[in-house]
């Protein structure tokens, strides 16, 4: 038996998704008559736990299988030897992971932490939750079986069995919203960012952030090629400025597009919630196991709120169709939403949400009668809030004096059934802010470790965009006077030589002058289409050397469909023909340079 209804939530997230997914866990939990706080690992007081009995667990995997920053206190604890083996023995859990399985290491935190609550003696309520974002429903496909069976196991321990049948929450908020007009008070200021309102006091904001100027922004492909790819100078950072290594990242937010937020404002202009784009809004605490976020702690304008804190690019989760039903008077779009949640209509929700990309937006105005009877409350439940974006940082600290950072941006654009052409909010912000602008950002560590010593030998594969980390590292080591084509050995492949090789120019340069190995696959410039493998394979005995006896480490970055199990079985071939191996053996190699890192990935 539970003693109490009390339940904590503990979530570890790089990009706030598993921040989002325990606020809706919270909110079912609150439903059926539980409390407690949704809140991050490094938030909670872990001298507690020995006293807790029911606690949830959410966490993303970040890097090379490594926790997210808001966890890293947290997990350190746990690794302690002193705790004793049965430290949580009144502790019933579960654990729900966020991962990707175009990784090795596919939620390779949630694992570690529930075979580690498991030795130190806590009970585990149901089987560990692995969530892949490479499903066509997302989160969400594992999310939702998930916390039904959740349900069921909880019953077990309480006196009233939990409802697992209700396809209709009753709404909840989360916090409490309203409106004042901004003529009625003119005193709130106007700040530029919702997160960041104060550009002279960013020192106590724990992601260090920065402010950069964007410099330059080139196109890198020809302009009669179908993708619109773009290498986008910052600069120049200040003095205080940390700097960064080869393999860190840049993080930065993105923002809603000026036709995005006109069409909210069209949705909502004969709303019964009269909503204008100076209207000034407060958000204020209604339970105490959800308080406010630091954000939403002052007063802010309606029209800073959509275009910074909404994704309006966002494809809804079937929560949001379930607040929509909550609302609705009319039956045809009642019935519809119903249909959506429920577990037969997955397949419906596929086709009509997920498979043609349809944004959130599109949805309020197919079902504009339920729309109309939205609260700024629903809203704030229904909208998900815009995730920070990570981009391998594409120049060298060092060769900029700590002055620069360049990234590498493939624009997103592409048709599906609907008429509208669907458009990547973040690559499509990158490309149209104007020179001069300044947006702020914050580096953090890649999944990428480069060696340390100069003489090991770098076997970079990156077509495409994923020339970005390894430029980072040939920038470097030139300015460095240490580069060679004896140590830098780069495979890049894309379509045509003329249409999107990027920085091609300094590649050939660079491989001119004898600083680096340049091997190119230009699929497209013959009839058979030649990709980056097929070139590994001809270098088979050159990189086999490379490997075998001067210990070269290998990295491949790009696209994670088909690209990486490509390549890594181009190795496999290599091993087999090169080191006599078996297929089996070559394989097993293969593995445990993965293990030792000296093959890693970096994939999206």
């Amino acid at each position: 038996m539970i003693d109490q209804k009390k339940t904590v939530i503990l979530y570890g997230s790089q990009t706030g998704n598993a921040e989002e997914l325990s606020q809706l866990l919270w909110r079912q939990f609150k439903l059926r008559g539980f409390s407690g706080p949704a809140i991050a690992m490094d938030d909670y007081d872990i001298r507690n736990l020995i006293s807790e009995e029911l606690v949830i667990f959410i966490c993303s995997t970040t890097g090379d299988g490594e926790e997210p920053d808001n966890m890293k206190k947290f997990w350190k604890f746990l690794l302690r030897k002193n705790l004793p083996h049965d430290s949580l023995k009144k502790l019933k859990f579960g654990v729900l992971g966020l991962g990707d399985s175009s990784y090795l290491k596919f939620n390779f935190v949630a694992k570690k932490l529930n075979k580690r609550l498991l030795q130190l003696g806590a009970t585990q309520l149901l089987d560990i939750g692995l969530c892949d974002y490479q499903h066509d429903l997302g989160n969400d496909a594992i999310f939702i079986p998930w916390t039904a069976e959740l349900w069921k196991k909880l019953s077990q321990y309480g006196s009233n069995p939990v409802d697992t049948d209700s396809t209709l929450p009753s709404f909840l908020p989360r916090w409490n919203v309203l409106k004042t007009d901004f003529t009625s008070d003119q005193s709130i200021k106007r700040t530029n960012d919702l997160y960041f309102p104060d550009e002279n006091n960013l020192d106590c904001c724990a992601d260090k952030p920065f402010i950069m100027e964007l410099k330059s922004n080139i196109r890198t492909t020809s302009l009669e090629h179908f993708q619109d790819v773009r290498l986008l100078e910052f600069g120049p950072l200040k003095e205080t400025f940390d700097g960064y290594e080869p393999g860190d990242v840049v993080n930065l937010r993105p923002r809603n597009s000026k036709a995005q937020v006109d069409l909210f404002f069209d949705i909502f202009s004969d709303h019964q919630l009269n909503l204008h784009r100076d209207d000034i809004i407060n958000v204020t605490q209604i339970h105490d196991d959800m308080p406010v976020p630091k954000y939403f702690q002052k007063p802010m304008l309606l029209s800073q709120l959509v275009e910074q804190y909404w994704d309006l690019s966002a494809i809804p989760r079937k929560y949001a169709f379930s607040v929509l039903a909550v609302e609705s008077e009319n039956k045809l779009e009642k019935e519809k939403c119903i249909e959506f949640c429920s577990p037969n209509g997955s397949e419906d929700l596929l086709n009509y949400c997920n498979r043609p990309r349809r944004t959130i937006l599109e949805v309020l105005e197919d079902f504009h009668h339920s729309t109309s009877k939205l609260s700024l409350n629903h809203l704030f439940e229904m909208f998900t809030s815009i995730k920070p974006r990570a981009f391998s940082i594409a120049s060298s600290c060092k060769a900029a004096d700590r002055k620069q950072i360049d990234i590498l941006v493939a624009v997103v654009k592409y048709f599906t059934k609907l008429k509208t052409e669907r458009l990547g909010l973040c690559s499509n912000w990158l490309k149209n802010i104007p020179i001069g602008m300044r947006i702020f950002a914050w580096v953090t560590k890649g999944t990428f470790v480069f060696p340390k010593s100069v003489n090991t030998p770098l076997i970079m594969i990156g077509p495409g965009t994923g020339l970005a980390p390894f430029r980072n590292v040939i920038l470097e080591q030139e300015h460095l006077q240490q580069a060679s084509n004896e140590t830098l050995i780069l495979f890049f492949g894309c379509r045509n030589e003329k249409g999107d090789f990027h920085c091609g120019d300094y590649l050939k340069q660079m491989e001119s002058s004898g600083k680096l190995a340049l091997t190119c696959a230009f699929s497209r410039d013959q009839d058979n289409k030649i990709y980056v493998q097929h070139k590994i394979e001809e270098s088979g005995s050159f990189l086999w050397n490379l490997i075998q006896k001067k210990s070269g480490c290998i990295f491949i970055a790009g696209n994670s469909k088909n690209m990486p199990d490509a390549v890594k079985q181009s190795f496999v071939q290599i091993f087999i023909k090169e080191g006599n191996m078996t297929e089996v053996d070559a394989s097993e190699y293969l593995k445990r340079l993965e293990v030792s890192k000296q093959l890693q990935l970096e994939t999206w």
